[in-house]
């Protein structure tokens, strides 16, 4: 394959990759290309010889996402090394962060570092970019709150800083153009006392724990609440707790969560999502947006 030759001593390049088998849910078929870029030069080189007619996914840890059982055919791109990097200005009062860093690294550096308002992201498991891309949030915080800027690539290759003012952020929205990839952010960085920290850190663990199915192969909330409703009352009212379509099943621990029983496929959890939009729908003309990605094309039967 051509694009293996050009781009074998730059990138760590998959062939077929059972991505599906990756995400948290670990379901779903293969990756036709698989590229892990560990460093922005090869990014950016790659983003400028890749024709626009190419299609391309960004995969980050995997948390929020249903890859559909026929896999991705197209081009998936995962940030390694160099975008996982943490860097704390104490001068400035800034913390410089890579877009592919896991949120629990961030929560322990911060932790480490006396650095407050981090805390919440120890009940996110994902990764910088991704929040940042869909405003991610929980316990009363949200990633933009102390966001200074983010430095994204588009898919040209062409490297902008982007300051939060030029921004709009809602409930699981943010304005970053739609075909670029985040490279990494800047926050404000704000000492606390590091027992207060800890011991934030460790409610917050206590809370996830308590009240989500963390024992079983799950995602993240399968969809966003609505201006009126949270989401896991409506699917609570609708009498789907505990309800199996296949191998998937609705949590009765926390019901806007999915679970993979152990042998479910993609189609399962597909499935069992539409049902309760449609029921929620019907009993109540309220549409419930998923907030889990689902990417890939569905499996030719």
């Amino acid at each position: 394959m051509l694009i293996y030759h050009f781009f074998k001593d730059l990138i760590n390049i998959k062939i077929n990759y059972d991505i599906g088998k990756k995400t948290w849910f670990g379901t779903g078929g293969k990756s036709r290309v698989l590229l892990v870029i560990n460093n922005l030069k090869s990014l950016k080189f790659l983003l400028k010889v890749l024709p626009n007619s190419q299609p391309i996914f960004l995969i980050g840890a995997g948390s929020n996402l249903i890859v559909r059982d026929g896999g991705i055919n197209g081009i998936t791109i995962k940030l390694g090394k160099d975008f996982k990097k943490i860097d704390y200005i104490k001068k400035r009062k800034i913390i410089n962060i890579g877009s592919a860093a896991k949120d629990l690294d961030i929560s322990k550096f911060c932790y480490e570092n006396s650095i407050g308002n981090f805390e919440f992201l120890r009940g996110i498991p994902g990764t910088l970019g991704g929040n940042i891309v869909m405003n991610a949030g929980c316990f009363g915080s949200s990633i933009s709150d102390k966001l200074i800027s983010c430095t994204i690539i588009n898919r040209n290759g062409h490297i902008k800083k982007l300051p939060k003012e030029s921004l709009k952020f809602d409930y699981r929205f943010s304005s970053i153009p739609k075909d670029s990839i985040v490279i990494e952010a800047e926050f404000k960085a704000i000492t606390k006392n590091k027992t207060i920290i800890k011991q934030k850190l460790k409610k917050i663990n206590n809370e996830r724990t308590s009240n989500q199915p963390v024992n079983f192969r799950t995602g993240g909330s399968t969809f966003k609440n609505t201006s009126d409703e949270s989401a896991w009352k409506l699917i609570d009212k609708i009498n789907f707790r505990g309800k199996i379509i296949g191998g998937a099943k609705v949590s009765e621990l926390h019901t806007n969560f999915l679970i993979n029983n152990g042998n479910a496929n993609s189609l399962d959890l597909e499935l069992l999502g539409e049902e309760i939009r449609t029921r929620v729908k019907k009993k109540y003309n309220i549409n419930l947006d998923w907030e889990l990605i689902r990417v890939g094309q569905f499996k030719k039967i």
